[in-house]
């Protein structure tokens, strides 16, 4: 017994067998004529599909060569040639290109503002802002800024410069003048090239608003330490002359408000304690023994 299956039909014993819906069969009876169509539709069908093949492998070749045309341009014409750094008071153009990691083979279309300024801010964390401008055909312009030291913590036995936002931007053995020394509680780590880090997310909100609320007011020029060493017993000094207990923080502009007035009252000469924890009265005692 011959069988077999072709497009459409089973053949069974030399018939022809097309199969209905269900289990219904009805035998065709092969004609020259109805062979000829049979064999021309699928030669038709096997055309089309060769075509089709043919194309997808002309397009996919056009594709591959026009992707090598425009990696060859790429590479070949847009080479950095020339980089500028500006803005840095701190550190020589030198020292910043050379952070960058660029040779002559590097590519300005290729080579990533991220992974630039990752590079810088990893060798120089002191760095503030840092903009990058891709110029075509081949130059690199980047602007950053100094970060601006505000107060200085010591912690671990080192000493940091720390910024307006508490970003510490260096460790030093040579505090520069001016900069407020800054104590605090709660301190979990202090990393150069990052803001500090303590226990609760609160407490950077807690510090940093009262830092801001000192600054508004005009006795700012003079405090030379903020004491936070204990959360709700804030002390700051004021040059050489006063120790000023705000006590807790809530509320610090009306208790410097209350300090400013009693300091204005007083002689240049005076020195003592000026308690302005009590939002109703501000109270001095003078000594000169301010610690």
């Amino acid at each position: 017994m011959n069988s077999g299956k072709g497009s459409g039909f089973e053949f069974e014993d030399g018939r022809i067998i097309r199969k209905q819906s269900g289990d219904e069969k009805e035998e065709i009876v092969l004609t020259p004529g109805t062979e000829s169509n049979r064999m021309l539709e699928e030669f038709r069908e096997s055309r089309a599909r060769k075509i089709a093949i043919r194309r997808t492998v002309a397009v996919c070749m056009i594709a591959a060569v026009i992707l090598m045309v425009v990696s060859v341009v790429i590479l070949l014409f847009f080479r950095i040639d020339e980089v500028t750094v500006t803005g840095s008071g701190k550190f020589s153009e030198e020292q910043l290109v050379s952070s960058l990691g660029l040779s002559r083979y590097s590519n300005l279309l290729l080579t990533g503002k991220g992974r630039l300024e990752s590079r810088l801010r990893e060798s120089f964390p002191s760095l503030d802002s840092i903009s990058i401008e891709k110029r075509l055909p081949d130059k690199l312009i980047i602007t950053v800024t100094d970060g601006v030291g505000r107060y200085y913590m010591t912690a671990g036995g080192d000493c940091y410069i720390l910024s307006e936002e508490l970003k510490a931007l260096e460790k030093t053995d040579t505090v520069p003048d001016g900069l407020v020394e800054l104590v605090s509680c709660d301190v979990v780590s202090v990393i150069t090239g990052q803001k500090i880090r303590f226990r609760t997310t609160t407490h950077y909100g807690y510090l940093t608003g009262l830092l801001k609320a000192i600054d508004g007011h005009g006795i700012s020029e003079h405090i030379v330490k903020v004491d936070m060493s204990e959360k709700f017993n804030v002390k700051l000094r004021y040059d050489d002359r006063f120790i000023i207990i705000i006590g807790d923080a809530e509320n610090a502009n009306t208790k410097l408000t209350l300090a400013e007035r009693l300091i204005s009252t007083l002689s240049a000469d005076e020195k003592g304690i000026i308690d302005a924890s009590d939002l109703e009265i501000s109270s001095f005692r003078k000594t000169d023994d301010i610690g």
